[in-house]
């Protein structure tokens, strides 16, 4: 089996064995939807909310849509100390499976659950936030929401190849430094008093569908390089753990 036919077998096999931190992923979506709700209501609304608050919003954002395309079933010791990912490519070279089906149906998976767990995060805030319903149209917030979605997708693609090519120390270093790198962005925007919510939700609604559609094709085009790269490092790094 090759091809297309291949990374769908793959990713549902993969899919079959992590279905439960999927699941976990769309709970914890639907906590941090819900909790954030109340944050975007007020900074949407005519109030607004504080810097502090604004750039916890932001955060949160930044923080968690990329981790919509994970399984949430280890923990960042599992990840030091086994080094899960390693011993998971290792034993898929043990089988006649191409590194570019490796890489696709892993990015494949990511974005299959990115896009229901992501609708939850959306949806949850949009029933729960009055204010937003009153200013912002479900159309808006729709493409408010697929914008995110392409930058979660840009992100996580960043992590996928850190996971496939490096060893779990590695993982843990580079993804602590990706969260620590997006905090300071939220503080950055918070200090110089930008909401990063607000504004994506205000540049959806002054050019309609023209940012979510570019937004979509550049999150193909990184992706499709990140595919490439992955492979390429998958060629060469080692599977001893």
């Amino acid at each position: 089996m090759s091809g297309w036919r291949a990374t769908k077998a793959l990713a549902a096999f993969e899919f079959k064995r992590d279905w439960l931190g999927l699941v976990f992923t769309a709970v914890f979506a639907l906590y941090v939807g819900t909790m954030i709700s109340a944050l975007v209501d007020d900074g949407i609304g005519e109030g607004g909310v504080s810097r502090y608050l604004s750039g916890m919003a932001d955060w949160l954002y930044l923080f968690t849509i990329p981790v919509f395309g994970c399984a949430m079933n280890r923990t960042m010791f599992a990840y030091w100390r086994g080094d899960v990912f390693t011993k998971r490519l290792s034993h898929w070279r043990t089988m006649p499976i191409p590194l570019e089906r490796m890489a696709s149906a892993r990015m494949l998976l990511a974005a299959a659950a990115m896009a229901p767990i992501g609708t939850v995060f959306f949806v949850s805030q949009y029933l729960l936030a009055p204010a937003l319903r009153d200013r912002v149209t479900p159309g808006e917030w729709a493409g408010a929401a697929l914008l995110w979605l392409c930058y979660g997708l840009i992100v996580n693609s960043l992590i996928l190849y850190v996971e496939m090519g490096f060893s779990g120390k590695t993982y843990v270093k580079t993804y602590m430094s990706i969260c620590l790198m997006l905090g300071l962005i939220a503080l950055v925007a918070a200090w110089r008093r930008i909401s990063l919510v607000g504004e994506v939700t205000a540049s959806i609604q002054a050019t309609s569908a023209l940012l979510p559609i570019g937004a979509a094709v550049l999150a193909a085009a990184v992706l499709y390089g990140m595919r490439r790269a992955i492979v390429k490092r998958l060629a060469r790094r080692s599977y001893t753990f």
